[in-house]
């Protein structure tokens, strides 16, 4: 028996047999583009981005040192196969490989096993296996598929296994992330990280359209669709390009089953602490698919970090200290359901959607809370310009503040602290119907077809109106044709105001519009109304607490006031 025969033999023995931890199958995550979790193989996760410098390997460190506290053994994985760094911050020997006959076989080749990889660290429970010690040949990598590594992965007995990703958009790379349990984005504030973690997400929905089950039936059409798209792809231009009903439906629910989450690191400034969310929300609308995220990591600390791993410099912490953040990574890592719970795949808008859930929150928050999150998200649309690296369209970044301007202004103006059902539903029903255009009498035809950007809050396989149907009739209050002689636009809102029942304070507080504009605006009083831009905006206002169209009301008004 030659000698790596025998080896291999005792490695494999070493890391396989034995049951995991019985907690472990309570925090199953969501990707259902990896294979089935069960409680008798390890957790995969993958640290991913695309962009080098952005923490990747020190987070990978750090978080299996934390996941060893609890009791739990850790295999960490090294996926660079050119240049690996795991090994220093973990303290393990530079990885090499053998190229006499008796040395091990590479992955890919016949017998080859990742358990025959596995070394020690300087850190109890915690251990590294490099896919660059597993290769033939300097700077080439082993010819092996991603389902083979995560296959094989399955196979041993680590409660978690971590993988550290390269800087690379490569279709194994990508496929690794793609596969895992649990697919972690990390990125930093900076621009040029947006766009590689755009990218990269991208490349993950690729990939991810090919281990659909059923993508097998639809092959040579899958194909077909997904090198026809350009670089900048998302999930309108594969399902214009999709030729039939059948493929269309594997890339929706593709990018459904297609969980992952989002760490954003090196963070500098307060405002940063946002961009996790507003980045998962833009990500969410371009291409249906939700980075949850986990964390935002400040950059001291991670400077901390890097200069005592690497100049050996001492500090008021133990050496296994790790800091706040960090434990809180983990522990999100761990009870990776609670994270589900919080923040759901954000929904279509719908006559009898939650405000939170638009957003991709939990209903069951208090309204405060609901309205500080619609606030932060409104707000770093507006002052994150890198946003508009997300998009096909850069211009999508205004328009979808504008939608959270409106959102959280609908919001902020329900009367009580707690939901109740009819609030939300008004307030859903009155945003909805504002963002719809007004009807028009004719309808001029359509251009030929186009990729069709997708509308604000609804799922991309929205039904289609009929071309000739006309829209529904809504009704003013008392148009021109119908208004008694000498009455005003105004009579008709006191009319409105007086049939809900409030009075002009009440009236004010809900629209947060001044007593004196709103008398004014009753009683056309050219001497005190605002200026018509200011106008606009306040019959808007009521039109939304009186639940009547604004346009006409708004047309009417100044008709009448060309008219006086």
């Amino acid at each position: 028996m030659p000698s790596h025969d025998r080896s291999t033999k005792i490695a494999r023995s070493r890391w396989a047999g034995r049951p995991m931890t019985p907690s472990f199958h309570e925090t199953a995550p969501l990707n259902q583009i990896a294979p089935p979790l069960n409680p008798n193989r390890p957790r995969v996760i993958t640290f991913g981005g695309g962009k080098g410098g952005t923490g990747k390997s020190t987070l990978c460190a750090d978080i299996a040192r934390a996941l060893t506290r609890y009791q739990g053994r850790v295999l960490c994985i090294d996926a660079s196969w050119h240049t690996p760094t795991l090994n220093i911050l973990l303290g393990a020997n530079e990885p090499t490989f053998d190229l006499s006959d008796d040395g091990p076989p590479c992955l890919g080749e016949e017998g080859a096993h990742i358990a025959d990889f596995i070394v020690s660290t300087t850190y109890a429970n915690v251990f590294l296996a490099s896919l660059a010690s597993a290769r033939r040949y300097p700077f080439t990598r082993a010819r092996v598929r991603p389902e083979e590594i995560i296959a094989q992965l399955h196979q041993l007995d680590f409660d978690y296994v971590l993988i550290d990703l390269p800087p690379s958009l490569s279709p194994f790379d990508v496929g690794l992330f793609t596969l895992a349990d649990t697919p972690i984005l990390v990125g930093t504030p900076d621009p040029a990280s947006i766009r590689t973690l755009t990218q990269f997400l991208r490349a993950s929905l690729f990939s991810a359209i090919g281990y659909h089950p059923d993508a097998g039936d639809f092959e040579e059409e899958l194909i077909e669709v997904l090198y026809k798209q350009p670089l900048w792809l998302n999930t309108r231009s594969l399902r214009y390009d999709a030729p039939s009903a059948q493929s269309r439906a594997i890339i929706d629910e593709t990018a459904k089953m297609l969980e992952v989450y989002m760490v954003v690191n090196m963070v500098r400034e307060g405002a940063e602490h946002d961009l996790g969310f507003v980045l998962s929300h833009a990500l969410h609308r371009e291409l249906q698919v939700f980075p949850r995220v986990l964390a935002s990591i400040d950059y001291a600390d991670r400077r901390w970090f890097y200069n005592r791993r690497t100049t050996g410099t001492g500090s008021s912490r133990n050496e296994d200290g790790l800091s706040n953040d960090i434990e809180l990574l983990s522990r999100h890592i761990r009870d990776i359901n609670l994270v589900d719970l919080r923040y759901p795949r954000p929904v279509p808008t719908r006559g009898d959607a939650h405000p939170a859930l638009i957003m991709g929150l939990n209903p069951e928050l208090s309204r405060n809370e609901v309205r500080q999150y619609c606030r932060r998200l409104w707000e770093g649309y507006r002052r994150e310009a890198s946003i508009s690296l997300v998009f096909t369209d850069p211009t999508l970044r205004m328009e979808i503040a504008e939608e959270l301007e409106g959102l959280y202004r609908h919001v902020l103006t329900m009367p009580s602290e707690n939901f109740s059902r009819a609030e939300v539903d008004e307030a859903v029903r009155n945003y909805e119907r504002e963002r719809q255009p007004f009807p028009t009498p004719t309808r001029q035809e359509e251009p030929p077809p186009e990729p069709p950007r997708q509308p604000a809050f609804t799922p991309p396989a929205a039904p289609e109106r009929p071309e000739k149907t006309p829209p529904p009739a809504e009704t003013s209050p008392e148009p021109a044709s119908e208004r008694p002689p000498g009455k005003s636009p105004g009579d008709a809102i006191a009319a409105l105001r007086r049939r809900h029942g409030l009075s002009l304070q009440e009236l004010s507080s809900r629209t947060h519009i001044g007593v004196k504009y709103l008398a004014a605006i009753e009683t056309v009083d050219l001497n005190v109304l605002p200026r018509q831009v200011y106008l606009r905006g306040y019959l808007r206002e009521v039109a939304r607490v009186f639940d009547v169209p604004a346009q006409p009301l708004i047309e009417e008004y100044f008709r009448f006031l060309d008219e006086s």
